[in-house]
């Protein structure tokens, strides 16, 4: 289940053996993309916004490029996002890269600005900004304009009739500006329409806790799909769900195995439509198909690379596969990468009666592969040029026939050099390379 550490596989009369250790499902963005800086925790910022901010019950999260603040003249700015967040009872967000404001405090009651235990936050766009005011039993639209957040409206009450919620908690938008909100203890999703009135209520939903949407109209997509992500069943299960409420796929956090627990949270996707879902308890991220297929899990509990202590809310900016996580001591900034490893090879070894061996390779994201042979340093065949494999297993077969065409004949160690290279968000900047083994007897 874990690409990162140093493997050592044997087989009969076959050896395979992955050099390089380190996780790049995600993997930090280089350094002019980051000034170096891809965690903000109460240090970082105090040393970039020359104040004390303190990070405490840091939870939902949104990053997106506001019209407003687009330049349409470059598009040099197009990777510099708003982020917004849910820390301490407040709304926190950046304006440009040197401040922070921060909207609301600690407080029951009907004022706008007073926030009980918040949830999530969505926004959109257009600058039109949701959030779970979640034990006021409501939730909140505001505009932001000029920095600043203008309050528009409210919706809920505690109760259970159509126009109240108990306890909502994720929300997220369509394509045409419905929100959909996650009523938790009413066990169902109510949905919005622009002018803040309920038009559609799915019930059944077992405590459903956070929600993505997915939607080819709200862009840079590449699926035609309209259908939403679901965390349910107290952080226990995955939906996948049409767009009437009709269930297309589930997943359980029991068929994760090597975690003695696992606790689903806030839920995402990326241009190709793969999931991710964070994990509080492990302090990871579960990384699936747009089919919701289990495909790794990346990162641990720690303060160093590839680290999170009690990951909470994530948000991906899908033009460019950035990835946001909000954690308890901060906030930690990705670019979407890919990892994979040998699976094994068929047969184990090869022969002189041997018409071709299949090898299994699996990859944690859509790459390009290319697989080179060598032995004993001389260069034998390049398997692949530009073979372009999808997310998941993929067969790779070699006709053990070296690059003039000519059957191998020499017996020993045949070493496979694998390359592989992401198509997308960290494209041109990133390869991860590993190594295998198969024997010619």
């Amino acid at each position: 289940m874990f690409i990162k550490r140093l493997t050592l596989l044997l087989g009969i009369f076959s050896l395979f053996i992955v050099v390089f250790s380190e996780e790049t499902t995600l993997i930090i963005p280089p350094f002019k993309h980051s000034m170096g800086y891809y965690k903000a925790n109460s240090t970082i910022a105090k040393i970039i916004l020359k104040k004390n901010v303190s990070f405490e019950r840091v939870s939902g999260i949104c990053a997106l490029k506001l019209k407003q603040l687009d330049d349409r003249t470059t598009d040099k700015d197009d990777a510099i996002l708003s982020l917004f967040g849910i820390n301490n009872h407040q709304i926190v967000y950046n304006v440009g890269l040197n401040r922070i404001k921060t909207y609301g405090s600690k407080g029951r009651g009907e004022a706008p600005e007073s926030l009980y235990y918040p949830t999530d936050i969505v926004v959109t766009p257009d600058g039109e900004l949701y959030i779970s005011d979640t034990y006021n039993f409501r939730v909140l639209k505001f505009l932001y304009d000029e920095d600043s957040l203008l309050y528009e409206n409210s919706f809920g009450s505690f109760g259970m009739d159509s126009f109240s919620l108990n306890l909502p908690e994720g929300i997220d938008y369509d394509g045409v500006g419905n929100l959909f909100i996650c009523d938790s203890r009413n066990n169902r999703i109510v949905v919005l329409n622009r002018s803040f009135y309920p038009f559609m209520i799915l019930d059944n939903i077992q405590r459903p806790h956070s929600i993505s949407i997915v939607d080819s109209k709200k862009g840079y997509l590449n699926l035609k799909d309209r259908l939403f992500l679901v965390v349910s069943s107290d952080r226990r299960r995955l939906l996948k769900l049409d767009f009437y409420g009709n269930l297309i796929k589930e997943f359980f956090s029991f068929d994760i195995t090597g975690y003695k627990d696992v606790d689903f949270n806030f839920i995402d996707y990326d241009q190709n439509g793969n999931i991710y879902v964070t994990d509080t308890i492990n302090s990871c991220i579960h990384k699936f198909d747009s089919d919701l297929r289990y495909i790794t899990s990346f990162g641990r509990e720690g303060s160093g690379k590839n680290q999170f202590y009690k990951p909470e809310g994530i948000s991906i900016y899908r033009k460019y596969g950035q990835v946001f996580i909000s954690e308890r001591t901060g906030f930690q900034y990705y670019w979407i990468g890919v990892d994979g490893y040998i699976k094994e090879f068929t047969p184990p070894t090869i022969s002189d009666t041997t018409e071709g061996l299949t090898i299994s390779l699996f990859t944690t994201e859509q790459c390009r592969v290319t697989i080179q042979i060598t032995k004993d340093g001389k260069f034998v065949r390049e398997l692949t040029s530009d073979l372009r494999r999808n997310i998941g297993l993929n067969y790779i077969v070699w006709d053990l026939k070296d690059e003039k065409g000519n059957r191998i004949v020499e017996n020993g160690k045949y070493r496979l050099k694998v390359t592989l290279e992401p198509l997308y968000s960290s494209r041109g900047y990133f390869k991860k390379v590993f190594y295998g083994e198969i024997e010619k007897f």
